[in-house]
């Protein structure tokens, strides 16, 4: 029986819909699609070989390689991956930390950095960045080091200077599927001298698939063929750093876990480690996830093991740790979660990651408002800003998807001659590379929907503006009028395709959408539209109830459904519940949202209201044994959408 033919009786409506085979009809996921996006087949990268080669003439003449990575999330999964790999295979090993001030490209202050640090390098190896490197890469050569290159980046120019690179990216490159990350790459290097020269090493080398689909995730790449089994392989090996924390906080309820009491030790790889023996550098890369899992359990972003998952890689810990280069914040506690020599140092850095990621989302609401507010001339298309410039992806980022539209954010300039910098972000539909390609004066360096934008001359930005303007009016003429937004559409509703009355055959549902994970790029999480009477409707304001420090004034108290009065400024969160129990969760609205739904569903029963329409996501909540489906809110739909 085919995957679109397994029909659970559970999952069928009273009308005898399978709502699972009709979104995937309306996707076009055949059998045969979803056959051939999970097979891992793949050829062996050009340069692969000459370099496992060369890293083998580098142990055995007892050479010290260096690892020079890149500064974001698959750099930095890059480059513990090759420090711990190439520990654990007897290479004498070295990892540099970079500088994101200077931007991606290796620079020859990066070898002299290196060449002062570790004199005797002898190789230097990059991962997730180098192949157009030009400078950094000549300046090693007139070193004397071997230089190896790993990447995934296009190359601009035919023919890397370095003595050997391996990206799936080069110009001469039959490699199928470009689309794997910095980390993989060199993963694959790692994978293949190991095979050939360390055999007995393939079990920790392979482990090593952590790292490797953590960058996957982070950087965005398409989560199909050998990207798929390598995120399913990471999460697993991940689930198995996770240590649960022992239910030791009393309650009138019982006993409650405590994140503070978790013993990283206990983890299931943790105690397989400790079977054999091994490179310290090689046990501290995995016990510094273990330790990263704790602190964001002690943040409450980790619960229980099913939290980890392609969602906690993408929105919780990627930005985490691509947080420094926003903020202007050191880079070393983001290496240093995975290198330092004892679990308190790791618990240190892990907390000073999530600290200054907490900071970055609190900078962009203010700078966001600064925009908002400020002058700005040329908005909505773009805005100057005075926020450090790591900020400015993250700002577009936010008004791009207020505005529906491409954004641009860059320094303000001082007079027409000046030189503006800056970053752009677009949606699914909008190429801003393209766009910019034939303008004068100005160029997009990066990916069509997020990329760094440069204008040489402040008097080009209108001409900036305009390109903008008329290109977004071309895409959005090309994009068909009544292309579906969501998969499923789900109310009482004329155009529904099932009610909310009945909600068993969700759960079928959303358990035959849950075998298809990993959802990401290029294979994404389907999306329902539910349509939701406001009659009946239950309005909860949901947070923590800690002392939060807040003021307890009557305006900052709420009741909650307890009877306790609670902090209203930290009940961020909304949670509706309908009249047949579905419960739909909708994160950090509860101040902008809350009094208008209230007041229509105080109304509902006096007027004609007709349904309130949302974007969301289900999934599957289990509470005391008993599996309910729930939606959690992406955006509510006006009224005249």
């Amino acid at each position: 029986m085919t995957i679109l033919q397994t029909v659970d009786d559970h999952s069928l409506t009273d009308d005898g819909v399978d709502l699972f085979t009709l979104m995937c009809q309306r996707r076009g996921w055949t059998d045969e699609y979803l056959r051939e996006i999970e097979s891992a087949e793949h050829d062996e990268l050009l340069g692969l070989a000459e370099m496992v080669e060369a890293l083998e003439d580098a142990r055995t003449a007892g050479h010290k390689v260096t690892i020079a990575p890149d500064f974001d999330m698959d750099g930095i999964s890059s480059g513990v991956l090759g420090y711990a790999g190439l520990s654990e295979l007897g290479f004498d090993v070295e990892l540099h930390l970079p500088d994101y001030r200077r931007g991606h490209d290796l620079t020859p202050e990066d070898i002299a950095e290196i060449a002062a640090t570790w004199p005797d390098t002898k190789v230097l190896l990059t991962c997730d960045g180098g192949v157009n490197s030009h400078r950094g890469i000549a300046a090693a050569r007139a070193m004397g080091w071997k230089t190896l290159v790993t990447d995934h980046h296009e190359e601009l120019e035919p023919g890397s200077s370095a003595d050997v690179t391996v990206d799936p990216c080069r110009m001469d490159e039959t490699y199928a599927n470009t689309g794997i990350c910095g980390a993989h790459v060199l993963y694959q290097v790692l994978e293949a001298y190991a095979r050939v020269h360390r055999p007995e090493k393939l079990w920790e080398i392979r482990l090593l698939r952590l790292f490797a689909g953590l960058g996957t995730v982070s950087d965005v790449m398409p989560v199909l063929y050998e990207n798929r089994q390598l995120v399913r392989d990471s999460l697993s090996i991940a689930r198995l750093l996770y240590a649960p924390a022992p239910r030791t906080v009393p309650t009138p309820w019982g006993f409650d876990p405590d994140p503070e009491a978790i013993d990283v030790g206990q983890a299931t790889l943790m105690h397989l480690l400790r079977v054999d023996p091994h490179h310290p550098a090689f046990v501290r890369a995995f016990e510094g996830f273990a330790v990263l899992l704790k602190a964001f359990g002690q943040a409450g972003k980790v619960r229980d093991i099913d939290s980890i998952d392609e969602g906690f890689y993408g929105f919780y810990l990627a930005p985490a740790m691509n947080s420094p280069r926003r903020t202007g914040d050191p880079l070393a506690p983001c290496f240093g979660v995975f290198t330092a020599p004892d679990q308190d140092l790791m618990l240190e850095a892990a907390h000073q990651v999530i600290a200054t990621n907490e900071s970055r989302k609190e900078l962009v609401e203010v700078h966001t408002r600064e925009l908002e507010e400020g002058d700005q001339p040329l908005a909505p298309w773009v805005y100057f800003s005075e926020a450090y410039p790591g900020m400015y992806g993250l700002l577009a980022n936010r008004l791009m998807e207020r505005h529906g539209h491409p954004v641009v954010v860059l320094n303000r300039p001082a007079g027409p001659d000046d030189y503006v910098g800056g970053s752009g972000r677009a949606p699914s539909w909008f190429g801003i590379i393209d766009t910019l390609e034939h303008q004068d004066g100005m160029r997009a360096i990066g990916h069509q929907q997020a990329c760094g934008v440069k204008v040489d001359r402040a008097e080009l930005l209108d001409g900036l503006v305009e390109a903008l303007r008329e290109a977004t009016q071309v895409a959005l003429l090309a994009v068909v009028q009544d292309e579906r937004r969501a998969d499923l559409v789900l109310g009482p509703d004329r155009d529904c395709d099932a009610g909310l009355d009945d909600l068993e055959p969700l759960v079928g549902f959303v358990r035959r959408v849950e075998a298809l994970r990993p959802f990401g790029h290029g294979f994404v999480e389907p999306v329902v539209e539910i349509a939701v009477e406001p009659l009946g409707l239950r309005v909860d304001r949901i947070g923590s109830d800690t002392d939060c420090g807040h003021e307890r004034t009557d305006a900052n108290l709420m009741t909650n459904a307890r009877g306790y009065r609670v902090c209203r400024l930290c009940k961020k969160h909304l949670r509706l519940v309908t009249r047949s129990g579905l419960s739909c969760l909708w994160w950090n609205v509860a101040e902008e949202k809350e009094p208008e739904i209230s007041a229509l569903t105080r109304s509902a029963s006096r007027t004609e209201v007709g349904t309130l329409r949302f974007l969301a996501k289900l999934q599957l909540n289990t509470f005391r044994g008993e599996t309910r489906v729930q939606a959690v809110i992406e955006e509510q739909i006006p009224a005249s959408a």
